[in-house]
Protein backbone atom coordinates (compact mmCIF):
# COMPACT_ATOMS: atom_id res chain seq x y z
CA UNK A 1 0.00 0.00 0.00
CA UNK A 2 1.29 3.44 -0.89
CA UNK A 3 0.28 6.99 -0.20
CA UNK A 4 0.49 10.24 -2.21
CA UNK A 5 3.30 12.67 -1.48
CA UNK A 6 3.49 16.43 -2.18
CA UNK A 7 5.46 15.80 -5.37
CA UNK A 8 2.90 13.32 -6.66
CA UNK A 9 5.01 10.23 -6.00
CA UNK A 10 4.01 7.30 -3.82
CA UNK A 11 5.67 6.35 -0.53
CA UNK A 12 6.37 2.60 -0.33
CA UNK A 13 4.97 0.78 2.70
CA UNK A 14 8.46 -0.16 3.92
CA UNK A 15 9.45 3.51 4.05
CA UNK A 16 6.56 4.33 6.33
CA UNK A 17 7.37 1.37 8.56
CA UNK A 18 10.97 2.59 8.85
CA UNK A 19 9.75 6.09 9.58
CA UNK A 20 7.60 4.77 12.41
CA UNK A 21 10.50 2.81 13.91
CA UNK A 22 12.78 5.85 13.62
CA UNK A 23 10.25 8.20 15.20
CA UNK A 24 9.47 5.73 17.98
CA UNK A 25 13.16 5.23 18.67
CA UNK A 26 13.65 8.97 19.05
CA UNK A 27 10.68 9.39 21.38
CA UNK A 28 11.48 6.35 23.52
CA UNK A 29 15.01 7.69 23.95
CA UNK A 30 13.65 11.04 25.15
CA UNK A 31 10.99 9.84 27.60
CA UNK A 32 9.88 6.77 29.50
CA UNK A 33 7.87 4.14 27.64
CA UNK A 34 4.62 4.95 29.46
CA UNK A 35 4.95 8.66 28.65
CA UNK A 36 5.10 8.14 24.87
CA UNK A 37 1.81 7.85 22.99
CA UNK A 38 1.18 6.20 19.65
CA UNK A 39 -0.49 9.40 18.48
CA UNK A 40 2.69 11.43 18.82
CA UNK A 41 4.75 8.64 17.27
CA UNK A 42 2.55 8.72 14.18
CA UNK A 43 2.65 12.52 14.15
CA UNK A 44 6.45 12.63 14.31
CA UNK A 45 6.74 9.95 11.62
CA UNK A 46 4.32 11.89 9.43
CA UNK A 47 2.09 8.89 8.77
CA UNK A 48 -1.48 7.85 9.49
CA UNK A 49 -2.14 6.68 13.05
CA UNK A 50 -3.68 3.42 11.82
CA UNK A 51 -0.38 2.29 10.31
CA UNK A 52 0.95 1.49 13.78
CA UNK A 53 -1.71 -1.17 14.26
CA UNK A 54 -1.25 -2.32 10.67
CA UNK A 55 2.51 -2.87 10.97
CA UNK A 56 3.04 -3.54 14.68
CA UNK A 57 -0.38 -4.35 16.26
CA UNK A 58 0.17 -1.95 19.18
CA UNK A 59 2.69 0.24 21.01
CA UNK A 60 4.45 -2.76 22.53
CA UNK A 61 4.93 -4.28 19.09
CA UNK A 62 6.41 -1.01 17.82
CA UNK A 63 8.67 -0.75 20.86
CA UNK A 64 9.95 -4.29 20.30
CA UNK A 65 10.63 -3.36 16.67
CA UNK A 66 12.78 -0.41 17.78
CA UNK A 67 14.71 -2.63 20.20
CA UNK A 68 15.28 -5.30 17.55
CA UNK A 69 16.34 -2.74 14.93
CA UNK A 70 18.89 -1.20 17.28
CA UNK A 71 20.08 -4.65 18.31
CA UNK A 72 20.59 -5.87 14.75
CA UNK A 73 22.55 -2.76 13.87
CA UNK A 74 24.77 -3.29 16.90
CA UNK A 75 25.32 -6.97 16.07
CA UNK A 76 26.44 -6.00 12.58
CA UNK A 77 28.96 -3.58 14.09
CA UNK A 78 30.21 -6.19 16.55
CA UNK A 79 30.73 -8.75 13.79
CA UNK A 80 33.11 -6.46 11.90
CA UNK A 81 36.68 -7.53 12.80
CA UNK A 82 38.61 -4.73 14.54
CA UNK A 83 41.84 -3.45 13.06
CA UNK A 84 45.24 -3.48 14.73
CA UNK A 85 48.40 -5.54 14.93
CA UNK A 86 48.19 -6.36 18.64
CA UNK A 87 45.35 -7.40 20.97
CA UNK A 88 45.62 -3.98 22.63
CA UNK A 89 45.25 -2.12 19.34
CA UNK A 90 42.33 -4.30 18.27
CA UNK A 91 40.55 -3.73 21.57
CA UNK A 92 41.15 0.00 21.31
CA UNK A 93 39.80 0.06 17.75
CA UNK A 94 36.72 -1.99 18.67
CA UNK A 95 35.82 0.28 21.58
CA UNK A 96 36.50 3.47 19.61
CA UNK A 97 34.33 2.25 16.75
CA UNK A 98 31.61 1.24 19.21
CA UNK A 99 31.57 4.70 20.81
CA UNK A 100 31.56 6.44 17.42
CA UNK A 101 28.65 4.35 16.19
CA UNK A 102 26.59 4.89 19.34
CA UNK A 103 27.19 8.62 19.21
CA UNK A 104 26.02 8.75 15.59
CA UNK A 105 22.94 6.64 16.38
CA UNK A 106 22.19 8.08 19.80
CA UNK A 107 18.41 7.65 19.71
CA UNK A 108 18.59 3.95 18.92
CA UNK A 109 21.33 3.38 21.49
CA UNK A 110 19.51 5.20 24.28
CA UNK A 111 16.30 3.34 23.51
CA UNK A 112 18.17 0.06 23.65
CA UNK A 113 20.24 0.78 26.72
CA UNK A 114 17.48 2.31 28.81
CA UNK A 115 15.02 -0.45 28.01
CA UNK A 116 12.11 1.81 28.91
CA UNK A 117 9.63 -1.06 29.15
CA UNK A 118 11.90 -3.01 31.47
CA UNK A 119 9.02 -4.99 32.96
CA UNK A 120 8.47 -6.70 29.61
CA UNK A 121 10.27 -10.09 29.67
CA UNK A 122 10.78 -10.10 25.90
CA UNK A 123 12.41 -6.67 26.01
CA UNK A 124 14.66 -7.74 28.87
CA UNK A 125 15.64 -10.92 27.03
CA UNK A 126 16.62 -9.02 23.86
CA UNK A 127 18.71 -6.47 25.75
CA UNK A 128 20.37 -9.02 28.03
CA UNK A 129 21.28 -11.28 25.10
CA UNK A 130 22.72 -8.38 23.13
CA UNK A 131 24.85 -7.19 26.05
CA UNK A 132 26.15 -10.65 26.80
CA UNK A 133 26.95 -11.43 23.17
CA UNK A 134 29.04 -8.27 23.02
CA UNK A 135 30.93 -9.29 26.16
CA UNK A 136 31.33 -12.82 24.84
CA UNK A 137 32.94 -11.57 21.62
CA UNK A 138 35.60 -9.82 23.67
CA UNK A 139 36.17 -12.88 25.85
CA UNK A 140 36.45 -15.12 22.81
CA UNK A 141 38.95 -12.72 21.24
CA UNK A 142 40.98 -12.96 24.45
CA UNK A 143 40.89 -16.75 24.39
CA UNK A 144 38.74 -17.22 27.49
CA UNK A 145 37.91 -20.81 28.34
CA UNK A 146 34.38 -22.15 27.91
CA UNK A 147 32.10 -22.48 29.71
CA UNK A 148 32.72 -18.96 30.98
CA UNK A 149 33.57 -18.97 34.68
CA UNK A 150 30.87 -17.33 36.86
CA UNK A 151 33.35 -14.78 38.26
CA UNK A 152 34.39 -13.78 34.74
CA UNK A 153 30.77 -13.65 33.59
CA UNK A 154 29.79 -11.35 36.46
CA UNK A 155 32.87 -9.19 35.91
CA UNK A 156 32.17 -8.72 32.21
CA UNK A 157 28.52 -7.90 32.79
CA UNK A 158 29.65 -5.17 35.18
CA UNK A 159 32.14 -3.81 32.64
CA UNK A 160 29.52 -3.73 29.87
CA UNK A 161 27.29 -1.67 32.16
CA UNK A 162 30.21 0.69 32.80
CA UNK A 163 30.82 1.10 29.06
CA UNK A 164 27.14 1.76 28.41
CA UNK A 165 27.00 4.52 31.02
CA UNK A 166 30.27 6.00 29.73
CA UNK A 167 28.66 6.36 26.31
CA UNK A 168 25.42 7.76 27.74
CA UNK A 169 27.45 10.47 29.47
CA UNK A 170 29.30 11.17 26.22
CA UNK A 171 26.05 11.52 24.27
CA UNK A 172 24.61 13.89 26.87
CA UNK A 173 27.66 16.12 27.37
CA UNK A 174 30.32 15.69 24.66
CA UNK A 175 32.92 17.29 26.90
CA UNK A 176 35.40 14.40 27.21
CA UNK A 177 37.58 13.60 24.16
CA UNK A 178 36.82 10.21 22.65
CA UNK A 179 40.41 9.05 23.05
CA UNK A 180 40.02 9.57 26.81
CA UNK A 181 36.80 7.55 26.80
CA UNK A 182 38.61 4.73 25.04
CA UNK A 183 41.38 4.80 27.65
CA UNK A 184 38.84 4.80 30.47
CA UNK A 185 37.07 1.79 28.98
CA UNK A 186 40.24 -0.20 28.28
CA UNK A 187 41.68 0.63 31.71
CA UNK A 188 38.45 -0.51 33.34
CA UNK A 189 38.47 -3.75 31.35
CA UNK A 190 42.09 -4.48 32.24
CA UNK A 191 41.39 -3.82 35.92
CA UNK A 192 38.25 -5.94 35.76
CA UNK A 193 40.10 -8.92 34.29
CA UNK A 194 42.97 -8.58 36.77
CA UNK A 195 40.55 -8.47 39.68
CA UNK A 196 38.67 -11.50 38.38
CA UNK A 197 41.96 -13.43 38.26
CA UNK A 198 42.89 -12.24 41.75
CA UNK A 199 39.59 -13.58 43.08
CA UNK A 200 40.00 -16.88 41.27
CA UNK A 201 43.22 -17.71 39.36
CA UNK A 202 41.29 -20.43 37.51
CA UNK A 203 38.87 -17.93 36.04
CA UNK A 204 39.79 -19.09 32.54
CA UNK A 205 41.85 -16.24 31.11
CA UNK A 206 45.65 -16.19 31.05
CA UNK A 207 47.57 -13.43 32.87
CA UNK A 208 49.70 -12.88 29.75
CA UNK A 209 46.52 -12.09 27.85
CA UNK A 210 45.65 -9.32 30.29
CA UNK A 211 49.23 -8.04 30.14
CA UNK A 212 48.95 -7.64 26.36
CA UNK A 213 46.06 -5.23 26.86
CA UNK A 214 48.10 -2.99 29.14
CA UNK A 215 49.52 -0.59 26.56
CA UNK A 216 46.08 0.86 25.83
CA UNK A 217 45.28 1.51 29.46
CA UNK A 218 48.55 2.95 30.74
CA UNK A 219 50.64 5.64 29.12
CA UNK A 220 50.05 7.29 25.78
CA UNK A 221 47.54 5.91 23.29
CA UNK A 222 48.86 3.51 20.69
CA UNK A 223 49.17 4.29 16.98
CA UNK A 224 46.06 4.88 14.93
CA UNK A 225 44.64 1.97 13.00
CA UNK A 226 44.05 2.28 9.26
CA UNK A 227 40.33 2.82 9.90
CA UNK A 228 41.01 5.62 12.40
CA UNK A 229 43.40 7.29 9.97
CA UNK A 230 40.77 7.15 7.21
CA UNK A 231 37.99 8.56 9.38
CA UNK A 232 40.14 11.02 11.29
CA UNK A 233 39.00 9.61 14.66
CA UNK A 234 41.25 9.39 17.75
Amino acid sequence: MTGPQPDGTETPRVDRRVRLVTAASQLFSERAYDEVTTTEIARRAGVAYGLIAHHFTNKRGLYLATIRAAGEALRTLQETPPEGETPAERLRDAISRHITYMDRHAAGFLTLIRGGNGSDPEVRAIIEDLRWQGALRILDALGAEHPIHPVLRASMRGWVGYLDELIVDHIQHHDVPQEHLVRLATSALTATLRTARAINPDVGIAPATVDRLEDTSAGTPGPKTKRQAREGTP
